[in-house]
């Protein structure tokens, strides 16, 4: 019972990430005149497709059951590229000059050592090199996630200030603002934070056990669906959102 609940919540979860996937391309034809959102969808989209692929890897092979250390090692390095992507997408919507030439490369070439140590450690299984790929993944995360809260520091001010230009009839007069109004986003950004690096601490923690990799995939579901909507959110008050981080980027 608690194997074809693991697989089932496996494919599940892949097939959910899958179809926000979707919608998110979809619907990105109706934000042609921002560039910066429009990218942060897609960026966003491709995360949660590498997601579903790694968990469908998951369950195919069977991989917490047959080769629990490579199983780490494939967590690991989907949710390092989901760290690069988050990093990527989110900060750019804060800020939209941030994703510059050398922010590029230094984020894939980090990516790309710890890819290289993650493919090592499923290719021969060592705990040693696999306690290296979470210091990898650890570093590059807590730099990305510094560079978020520092990003939102700067220009948080700027747009809470920013009247929303689309505001909810429940909204209470005092959240009529771009981040105010919509906390989602950044609850959304919070969840990611704490769900990355808290998932890789568990897979450290219980490397063999299967009952804690269903409740994280299960917690997963909801984190992405949760993440989705608070950039949906978000594109409610993108004219808002542009002219606010446009005003901070100039101060």
């Amino acid at each position: 019972m608690e194997l074809q609940l693991y697989f089932t919540v496996l494919y599940l979860a892949g097939a959910v990430n899958i179809l926000i996937a979707l919608v998110l391309i979809h619907n990105n034809v109706y934000y042609a005149d921002y560039d910066v959102y429009r990218r942060s969808r897609s960026l966003v989209a491709l995360n949660y497709v590498i997601f579903a692929i790694g968990f469908f890897l998951h369950a195919y092979f069977s991989l917490r059951l047959t080769a629990p250390i490579a199983a780490s090692a494939l967590s690991i390095a989907y949710f390092h590229s989901g760290g690069v992507l988050f990093g990527w997408s989110h900060i750019s919507l804060m800020r939209p000059d941030y994703m510059t030439r050398r922010v590029v490369v230094r984020d894939l070439l980090i990516l790309a050592v710890g890819l290289v140590c993650y493919a090592n450690v499923a290719l021969h299984p060592q705990v040693f090199t696999l306690h290296i790929s979470f210091l990898i993944f650890f570093a590059h995360a807590t730099y990305i996630a510094y560079n978020f809260y520092r990003t939102y520091y700067l220009v948080g001010r700027t747009m809470e200030q920013r009247p929303a230009d689309d505001v909810a009839w429940w909204t209470p007069e005092k959240k009529r603002t771009v981040l105010g109004h919509h906390h989602a986003f950044v609850i959304g950004c919070h969840l990611i934070i704490i769900f990355g690096l808290g998932s890789i601490a568990i897979t450290a923690a219980f490397p063999h056990d299967i009952w804690p990799y269903t409740l994280l995939t299960a917690a997963g579901i909801a984190v992405f669906s949760y993440i989705f909507y608070a950039l949906v959110e978000y594109g409610a008050v993108i004219d808002s959102a542009t002219c606010a981080t446009e005003d901070a980027a100039n101060e």
